[in-house]
């Protein structure tokens, strides 16, 4: 056979296949593959590339190896693209419809091997009814995962792909300690509320040879993830739908868990206040008079080689907002001046209190919470009854004692929550106590800036700075909303708002 008989005859083809977990009775890759290179050999095509992803769901196509057949099909210049059914090309009329059309504008066809679609005006009929089908097949599907999923996460345990770095999952589903790594999440929290950076506590972790639960070294983003996870505090949560406290032994403390997110609001709000080393008193609290927008503390240098701290309105910075940037110690000042006046108002201290007591007793008398506790107690004790009754009658194992080792936490931290709930439906607080605490902050050193922080965090909702005054919200109402600039321009006098007028020259 001469040569150009050779390239006359050879036609090259590429086959795709995917093997989704959730279907235990479909072909395997491996069968796939052999229905490939049988259907190529019959027809006169040579296969020159594979493409597999394994375990995948075909609801969408963001499948590694999927997407990298239809970056290539230009470059490779097949002429056949050898499918086991029509859903490998997606699962949704859209998509299917998309992926066609790239193959197509490459002059790709696209074969079947389990699908005998003819090359007909019918055929064109038939795909079309097999993509609605497997459209079809794919939304049930997707409903009794999601359904599945949902019933695991009522009672607690892990539905795949959620298991945080820190824990492992127990024979009955449900997460429990990790002991090696639990010791790392711990690090992790102490650092960073200790005022270490997430670049500065990913550095530390991966010099040490810890990893992530992919392997990989630690980064800002993997650690992101793990400072935010309320599961660490016990909290099981499954997609905002159901939030179960102590579903989850806990590996932090909550005090620990609170200071953290707060630290990780300040900073994504003032990304200069590492770098400057200063603390704006005000992050979280002051906000531009003319667009709404957070104002966020910043250092810069002057011409002169002076260096300024100020305040700039996120928009001006974005070019949204004309808002001119203000001198930190000036608003600092204005802010804590009247925040020092309002605690030496009497009248106003005491209104203070009152509303702030009353908010305390309503929330404070339902008994509904105390109630769930103490079913959730019985439950746990029940189980643990059963289990002692089987370690009697012979069966102890690994798997009993790890459960009993759960049980034994649960109840621990049930019996927490129940102490917990107890201090604070006793309503040990009184009016005169709430207004006795107030009073105390008289006596703080109005320059230091620790002190500077209770007053702003006690006391300040939030401040409005205009081109032409400043207007400050305080907390009197005992929530912890901020008010909005709506809400500001929209108010009539009174005593919840203060507003101090101030010239051109109060900016830098």
């Amino acid at each position: 056979m001469t040569q150009s008989t050779q390239n006359e005859t050879f036609r090259p083809a590429i086959a795709y296949y995917r093997y989704s977990s959730h279907r235990q009775g479909e072909q395997s890759i491996e069968g796939q593959r052999t229905e490939a290179n049988r259907w190529a050999t019959a027809n006169g095509y040579t296969i020159i590339k594979e493409y597999a992803d394994r375990a995948m769901t075909g609801t969408n196509d963001d499948r590694e190896q999927f997407q990298l057949m239809l970056r290539e099909v230009e470059r490779i210049h097949a002429e056949v693209l050898i499918l086991w059914k029509v859903d490998r090309m997606g699962r949704n009329k859209e998509e299917i419809a998309i992926n066609k059309y790239k193959l197509k504008k490459n002059n790709v066809k696209v074969a079947y091997t389990a699908e005998h679609i003819p090359d007909t005006p019918e055929g064109v009929i038939l795909e079309s009814i097999l993509e609605g089908m497997a459209e079809y097949y794919s939304l049930q599907l997707s409903q009794n995962i999601r359904r599945g999923q949902r019933v695991s996460a009522s009672k607690c345990q892990s539905t795949g792909g959620n298991r945080p770095l820190g824990y492992l999952t127990g024979p009955d589903k449900k997460f429990i300690i990790d002991p090696e790594y639990a010791p790392v999440i711990r690090q992790i929290f102490e650092l960073y509320a200790n005022g270490a950076t997430r670049a500065e506590v990913a550095k530390i972790l991966n010099a040490q040879g810890f990893r992530t639960l992919k392997n990989k070294p630690f980064t800002i983003n993997s650690l992101d993830s793990i400072l935010k996870n309320e599961k660490y505090i016990g909290i099981y949560n499954y997609n905002d739908e159901i939030r179960i406290e102590g579903g989850v032994p806990a590996i932090i403390d909550e005090t620990t868990f609170k200071r953290v997110q707060e630290m990780m609001k300040m900073n994504k709000r003032a990304p200069s206040r590492t770098w400057a080393k200063i603390d704006y008193i005000l992050t979280d609290k002051l906000f531009c008079g003319k667009c709404g927008a957070y104002m966020a503390g910043y250092s810069g240098t002057s011409h002169s080689g002076r260096k300024h701290n100020y305040y700039s309105c996120n928009n001006q910075r974005k070019k949204k907002c004309d808002k001119k940037i203000i001198r930190k110690s000036w608003i600092e000042d204005i802010v804590l001046h009247e925040t020092k006046r309002l605690l030496f108002d009497d009248i106003l201290l005491d209104f203070i209190a009152e509303n702030t007591y009353n908010y305390y007793t309503e929330a404070n008398t339902d008994t509904s919470y105390t109630k769930a506790l103490a079913s959730g107690l019985k439950e746990t004790e029940t189980a643990m009854s059963n289990l002692i009754r089987a370690i009697e009658a012979g069966i102890f194992n690994e798997d009993t004692k790890k459960r009993m080792s759960e049980l034994d936490e649960q109840k621990r931290q049930i019996l927490a929550s129940i102490e917990r709930s107890k201090l604070q439906t006793g309503l040990l607080l009184t009016k005169d106590h709430i207004l006795y605490f107030l009073k105390r902050f008289r006596e703080l050193d109005i320059e230091d800036i620790e002190a500077q922080k209770r007053l702003v965090s006690t006391f300040i909702n939030a401040v409005f700075v205009y081109d032409d005054n400043v207007k400050l919200t305080f907390n009197y109402s005992g929530d912890n909303r901020i008010i909005t600039l709506q809400e500001v321009d929209a108010a009539m006098k009174g005593e919840k708002f203060v507003s101090i007028g101030y010239g051109r020259g109060d900016r830098i």
